[in-house]
């Protein structure tokens, strides 16, 4: 299935967006068998995840760049690549 959306805005994140959009990575994350072994806990898990998630943000803001949508609902970090490359 393939949803179009021609309104659809996406933008460079700005530190205003952190709380927001720190929540939208750190629940994107929450769930799955990875998140499950890697801490069992579930709310131990939200709590370290939001912490991660936060170092996460802020380092994109600073070396990358961050991405989301106009209702923040969506974001991605982004960093460049510094090397070529490799060929083999």
């Amino acid at each position: 299935m393939t949803t179009t959306n021609d309104n659809l805005l996406v933008r460079l994140a700005a530190e205003a967006d952190a709380g927001p959009l720190i929540g939208v990575l750190a629940e994107a994350f929450h769930d799955g068998p990875l998140a499950d072994w890697l801490i069992p806990d579930p709310d131990d898990r939200r709590t370290v995840y939001y912490r991660y998630f936060t170092d996460a943000f802020y380092h994109g803001l600073e070396r990358g760049q961050v991405h989301t949508t106009g209702d923040r609902s969506a974001v991605a970090i982004w960093y460049p690549r510094l090397e070529p490359t490799p060929t083999d």
